[in-house]
């Protein structure tokens, strides 16, 4: 069994890779840990107004979404978690091609190695339908439990109560299958 200390130095290395896409345990000022992986399917894209020559470099503030999700975190006890992305490229908002998520997939995999989570909750059902579930989960030791969440962002289509409903549900559902 790997080490905290040991995890956390193969994820800095392999997030130097990733920068400034890699993961990051959320919310940033908690203590880390390890039993949850949240993925997302794409880097969050709150363009600028301007167009920028390197939109990597460009500083993207955390949002109302992005803060609504650590508040999540919070109130059901799984803050400190891992979050990254299927696809480690930002880009315009879209849903990410077949050749994106395989060329990213092995340092998903890797993420998920390091870690050795017991949970992983995907963020999107329509992520999870069409991404997860055809390409990560297979390769997915089935130690692992793995359910979906609505995405933070619903955008209109989810009220944050429903979004918060559906995320007590999961994460509960989760850690009482682990005190059995």
């Amino acid at each position: 069994m790997k080490t905290i200390n040991n995890k956390l130095r193969q994820l800095e290395k392999l997030n130097k890779l990733l920068k400034p896409l890699g993961g990051v345990f959320l919310p940033k000022d908690s203590p880390k840990q390890f039993d949850f992986i949240f993925i997302a399917e794409m880097p969050s894209m709150n363009e600028p107004k301007e167009k920028v020559k390197d939109i990597e470099s460009f500083n993207f503030n955390i949002t109302a979404s992005d803060q609504f999700l650590q508040n999540l975190m919070i109130k059901y006890n799984v803050a400190g978690s891992y979050v990254t992305d299927i696809v480690k490229k930002r880009n315009e908002p879209r849903r990410p091609t077949k050749k994106e998520i395989k060329q990213w997939l092995p340092l998903l995999i890797k993420e998920i190695k390091i870690v050795q989570p017991k949970y992983i909750v995907v963020l999107g059902k329509t992520n999870y339908e069409s991404n997860f579930k055809r390409f990560v989960k297979p390769l997915v030791s089935e130690n692992i439990k793995i359910d979906w969440v609505y995405h933070y962002s619903q955008q209109g289509s989810k009220t944050n109560a429903e979004v918060e409903q559906k995320f007590s549900e999961v994460i509960n559902k989760m850690k009482n299958k682990q005190n059995k």
